[in-house]
Protein backbone atom coordinates (compact mmCIF):
# COMPACT_ATOMS: atom_id res chain seq x y z
CA UNK A 1 0.00 0.00 0.00
CA UNK A 2 1.52 3.33 -0.96
CA UNK A 3 1.72 5.92 2.15
CA UNK A 4 0.59 9.65 1.03
CA UNK A 5 4.42 10.56 1.67
CA UNK A 6 5.19 8.14 -1.57
CA UNK A 7 2.18 9.06 -3.77
CA UNK A 8 3.43 12.85 -3.04
CA UNK A 9 6.78 11.73 -4.18
CA UNK A 10 5.12 9.68 -7.24
CA UNK A 11 3.58 12.56 -8.24
CA UNK A 12 5.84 14.76 -8.13
CA UNK A 13 8.52 12.82 -10.12
CA UNK A 14 5.86 11.87 -12.41
CA UNK A 15 5.26 15.87 -12.82
CA UNK A 16 8.55 16.59 -12.98
CA UNK A 17 9.09 13.86 -15.90
CA UNK A 18 6.34 15.79 -18.00
CA UNK A 19 7.94 19.14 -17.58
CA UNK A 20 10.98 17.66 -18.96
CA UNK A 21 9.51 15.90 -22.08
CA UNK A 22 7.38 18.63 -22.36
CA UNK A 23 10.00 21.27 -22.60
CA UNK A 24 12.04 19.37 -24.94
CA UNK A 25 9.31 18.86 -26.89
CA UNK A 26 8.25 22.37 -27.22
CA UNK A 27 12.53 23.06 -28.00
CA UNK A 28 12.06 20.84 -30.82
CA UNK A 29 8.92 22.52 -32.50
CA UNK A 30 10.67 25.46 -31.99
CA UNK A 31 13.80 24.55 -33.69
CA UNK A 32 11.59 22.72 -36.84
CA UNK A 33 9.44 25.95 -36.91
CA UNK A 34 9.59 28.32 -39.97
CA UNK A 35 11.77 31.14 -39.84
CA UNK A 36 10.29 34.46 -38.15
CA UNK A 37 8.66 35.44 -41.88
CA UNK A 38 5.98 33.21 -41.27
CA UNK A 39 5.01 34.76 -37.80
CA UNK A 40 5.03 38.58 -39.30
CA UNK A 41 1.77 39.86 -40.76
CA UNK A 42 1.21 38.15 -44.13
CA UNK A 43 -0.69 40.04 -46.88
CA UNK A 44 -1.28 43.65 -44.26
CA UNK A 45 -2.53 46.78 -46.26
CA UNK A 46 -0.45 49.78 -45.80
CA UNK A 47 -0.53 52.92 -47.19
CA UNK A 48 2.12 54.01 -49.35
CA UNK A 49 3.86 57.55 -48.24
CA UNK A 50 4.41 60.33 -50.87
CA UNK A 51 8.20 60.68 -51.27
CA UNK A 52 11.02 61.49 -54.07
CA UNK A 53 13.29 59.00 -55.60
CA UNK A 54 16.17 59.16 -57.10
CA UNK A 55 15.95 56.65 -59.60
CA UNK A 56 18.43 54.18 -61.98
CA UNK A 57 16.62 52.37 -64.72
CA UNK A 58 18.79 48.67 -65.53
CA UNK A 59 17.97 45.72 -66.53
CA UNK A 60 19.61 42.33 -66.11
CA UNK A 61 18.23 38.51 -67.04
CA UNK A 62 17.09 36.84 -64.02
CA UNK A 63 20.16 34.32 -63.66
CA UNK A 64 22.65 37.46 -63.11
CA UNK A 65 19.61 39.20 -61.11
CA UNK A 66 21.38 39.54 -57.82
CA UNK A 67 24.36 41.04 -58.73
CA UNK A 68 22.95 43.19 -61.12
CA UNK A 69 20.74 44.50 -58.72
CA UNK A 70 23.80 44.87 -56.08
CA UNK A 71 25.43 46.72 -58.77
CA UNK A 72 22.24 48.99 -59.41
CA UNK A 73 22.66 49.62 -55.37
CA UNK A 74 25.79 50.95 -55.44
CA UNK A 75 25.55 53.16 -58.32
CA UNK A 76 22.17 54.82 -57.46
CA UNK A 77 24.27 55.52 -54.16
CA UNK A 78 27.34 56.93 -55.89
CA UNK A 79 25.11 59.12 -57.69
CA UNK A 80 23.37 60.39 -54.55
CA UNK A 81 27.20 61.01 -52.79
CA UNK A 82 28.50 63.22 -55.73
CA UNK A 83 24.71 64.97 -56.28
CA UNK A 84 24.97 65.70 -52.60
CA UNK A 85 21.35 64.26 -51.88
CA UNK A 86 20.55 63.00 -48.60
CA UNK A 87 18.91 60.01 -48.43
CA UNK A 88 15.86 59.56 -46.38
CA UNK A 89 15.07 55.68 -46.02
CA UNK A 90 16.10 52.42 -47.21
CA UNK A 91 16.89 51.08 -50.67
CA UNK A 92 13.79 50.21 -52.98
CA UNK A 93 13.71 48.08 -56.22
CA UNK A 94 10.76 49.21 -58.52
CA UNK A 95 10.49 46.63 -61.11
CA UNK A 96 8.82 48.00 -64.55
CA UNK A 97 8.31 44.98 -66.76
CA UNK A 98 9.24 41.45 -66.55
CA UNK A 99 9.88 38.82 -69.07
CA UNK A 100 10.80 35.13 -69.01
CA UNK A 101 14.57 35.53 -69.19
CA UNK A 102 14.66 39.10 -68.11
CA UNK A 103 13.35 42.14 -65.98
CA UNK A 104 13.53 46.11 -66.07
CA UNK A 105 13.74 47.36 -62.58
CA UNK A 106 14.73 51.04 -61.12
CA UNK A 107 17.15 50.85 -58.45
CA UNK A 108 15.99 54.01 -55.98
CA UNK A 109 16.79 55.64 -52.62
CA UNK A 110 14.36 58.03 -51.05
CA UNK A 111 15.83 61.58 -51.17
CA UNK A 112 15.10 64.47 -49.03
CA UNK A 113 14.56 67.08 -51.68
CA UNK A 114 15.51 66.46 -56.01
CA UNK A 115 19.01 68.05 -57.14
CA UNK A 116 18.83 71.64 -58.55
CA UNK A 117 20.12 70.71 -61.69
CA UNK A 118 17.74 67.34 -63.03
CA UNK A 119 20.25 64.74 -63.37
CA UNK A 120 20.21 62.83 -66.70
CA UNK A 121 20.32 59.26 -68.74
CA UNK A 122 19.45 56.24 -67.19
CA UNK A 123 19.38 58.63 -64.01
CA UNK A 124 16.01 60.36 -62.89
CA UNK A 125 14.32 61.87 -60.22
CA UNK A 126 10.71 61.36 -59.56
CA UNK A 127 8.03 60.78 -56.85
CA UNK A 128 7.28 57.52 -55.43
CA UNK A 129 4.15 55.44 -56.55
CA UNK A 130 1.74 55.92 -52.98
CA UNK A 131 -1.66 54.84 -52.37
CA UNK A 132 -3.03 51.33 -50.73
CA UNK A 133 -0.79 48.41 -50.94
CA UNK A 134 -0.05 45.01 -49.68
CA UNK A 135 2.23 44.54 -47.86
CA UNK A 136 4.61 41.02 -47.32
CA UNK A 137 7.87 40.52 -45.63
CA UNK A 138 10.31 38.13 -46.90
CA UNK A 139 14.05 37.15 -45.34
CA UNK A 140 15.94 35.23 -46.98
CA UNK A 141 18.29 35.24 -50.17
CA UNK A 142 16.89 37.08 -53.32
CA UNK A 143 17.61 33.57 -55.76
CA UNK A 144 14.86 31.99 -52.90
CA UNK A 145 11.87 34.44 -53.39
CA UNK A 146 9.92 32.46 -56.19
CA UNK A 147 8.62 30.57 -53.51
CA UNK A 148 7.47 34.17 -51.81
CA UNK A 149 6.06 35.43 -54.78
CA UNK A 150 3.72 32.14 -55.37
CA UNK A 151 2.29 32.57 -51.86
CA UNK A 152 1.87 36.36 -52.58
CA UNK A 153 0.28 35.51 -55.84
CA UNK A 154 -2.18 33.16 -54.16
CA UNK A 155 -3.01 34.94 -51.45
CA UNK A 156 -3.80 37.66 -53.69
CA UNK A 157 -6.33 35.54 -55.85
CA UNK A 158 -7.60 34.06 -52.58
CA UNK A 159 -8.94 37.52 -51.36
CA UNK A 160 -9.97 38.73 -54.58
CA UNK A 161 -7.73 41.24 -54.28
CA UNK A 162 -7.42 43.57 -57.43
CA UNK A 163 -3.32 44.45 -57.43
CA UNK A 164 -1.17 45.77 -59.80
CA UNK A 165 0.83 42.82 -62.04
CA UNK A 166 4.29 44.50 -60.78
CA UNK A 167 5.91 44.97 -57.34
CA UNK A 168 8.17 47.42 -55.62
CA UNK A 169 10.50 45.78 -52.89
CA UNK A 170 12.04 47.67 -50.02
CA UNK A 171 15.27 46.67 -48.68
CA UNK A 172 15.30 46.52 -45.11
CA UNK A 173 18.52 45.24 -44.40
CA UNK A 174 21.75 46.72 -46.60
CA UNK A 175 21.63 44.52 -49.97
CA UNK A 176 25.19 45.79 -50.47
CA UNK A 177 26.67 44.76 -47.24
CA UNK A 178 23.94 42.15 -45.74
CA UNK A 179 24.69 38.31 -46.27
CA UNK A 180 22.45 36.81 -48.69
CA UNK A 181 20.76 34.80 -46.18
CA UNK A 182 20.12 37.91 -43.54
CA UNK A 183 18.34 39.86 -46.45
CA UNK A 184 15.16 41.32 -45.10
CA UNK A 185 12.75 42.63 -48.05
CA UNK A 186 8.90 44.27 -47.95
CA UNK A 187 7.50 43.36 -50.84
CA UNK A 188 4.45 46.30 -51.97
CA UNK A 189 1.91 44.94 -53.87
CA UNK A 190 -0.05 48.16 -55.30
CA UNK A 191 -3.68 48.06 -55.45
CA UNK A 192 -5.78 49.08 -58.44
CA UNK A 193 -7.35 52.06 -58.27
CA UNK A 194 -11.22 51.89 -58.27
Amino acid sequence: MMTPRRLKTGLFAAFLLASMLSSAVAQEAQKSAPPAASQEAFGEEVMLPARTLLLRKSKTSWDEAWVNIVAAFKAVRADAEKLQLKVTGPALIIYRSTADDSFEFDAALPIEAAPATPPTGDLSVGPARTGKAIKFVYRGPFDSMDSTYELVSNYIDSKRIEAEDLSIEEYVTDPVTTKPEEIVINIYMLLKKQ
